[in-house]
C-alpha cells in the first residue's frame, strides 16, 4: 500500500495522558508534580527542596550539554523569574516506584537576568522513596525560542 503524500497527512494534536493501572498512584504523582510546578513558579526553595530527590539533577543537551546538581538548582531558583507558564500537553506514566512526566510548556521567564522564554519539552523522572514521590531528573529541551520582549514590557 502506498503512503499518502505529505500534504494529506495531518498530525494528531490530541493531548494524551497515559496513567498507571492504579489511577490513585498516578493521581498522587500528578499532585506532587503540581506542587513542584507551584514551588518552581513561586521560587519557593523550601517547598522545592522537599520535592527533590537527594540525587536530583537538571540536564539538557541542547543548545549545549548542561548538568545542574540539586544544590546548584536550588541556589539558582530565586533568580528564575517566571512571568508565564502554560502546560500545553502532559503525559503521565507510572510503573511501580518510577514515574515519568513528559510535557510541552510555553513559558516566559528571565534566569539570572537572561531571557529564557519559549516552548520547552520537559521530561521529569520521579521515584517513590519512603512512600513519597521525589523528582530525580529533569531533562529540558527548548524547541521554540520566543523573541526577546522589550524590557519596558517586563513584569
Amino acid at each position: 500500500m502506498d503512503a499518502a503524500p505529505d500534504s494529506e497527512i495531518e498530525p494528531d494534536t490530541t493531548p494524551v495522558t497515559v496513567e498507571a493501572l492504579d489511577d490513585s498512584v498516578a493521581e498522587d504523582l500528578a499532585r506532587r508534580a503540581a506542587l513542584w510546578d507551584a514551588a518552581f513558579r513561586e521560587r519557593d526553595e523550601f517547598a522545592a527542596a522537599d520535592l527533590l530527590d537527594p540525587e536530583f539533577t537538571q540536564e539538557s543537551v541542547h543548545p549545549m550539554r548542561n548538568v545542574m546538581s540539586r544544590s546548584v538548582w536550588l541556589e539558582v531558583l530565586p533568580d528564575y523569574v517566571i512571568h508565564e507558564w502554560d502546560v500545553e500537553d502532559r503525559i503521565v506514566d507510572v510503573e511501580g516506584d518510577f514515574g515519568a512526566i513528559l510535557q510541552r510548556v510555553r513559558m516566559r521567564a528571565m534566569v539570572m537576568g537572561e531571557e529564557r522564554s519559549g516552548v520547552l519539552v520537559l521530561s521529569d523522572l520521579w521515584r517513590r522513596v519512603g512512600g513519597e514521590w521525589r523528582v530525580w531528573r529533569r531533562h529540558s529541551t527548548p524547541i521554540e525560542p520566543t523573541a526577546p520582549r522589550d524590557p519596558a514590557e517586563q513584569d
